[in-house]
């Protein structure tokens, strides 16, 4: 503490506001992680999940056309 009364109340009001600050970060962070583990990272699962099947479904897409137009050829 200091001699001046002026000065040891606007550190002891700095030290409070860093307090709130930190429980405001603590609390920001905790619902920062709420929102990835509950909103977002479910719809990173889902979309690979999606890319996955489209590549398979292409892939099928692709080979029965390729036997489709092997069989037209032979035919002709």
């Amino acid at each position: 503490m200091s001699n001046n009364p002026q000065i040891d109340e606007a550190v002891a009001e700095l030290e409070q506001l860093a307090d709130e600050i930190q429980i405001k970060l603590h609390l920001a962070g905790m619902d920062a992680k709420d929102t990835w583990n509950r909103r977002l990272e479910p719809r990173l699962f889902e979309v690979r999940g999606h890319a996955h099947d489209a590549k398979v479904a292409t892939l099928t897409a692709v080979h029965d056309a390729v036997e489709a137009f092997k069989a037209f050829s032979a035919s002709i």
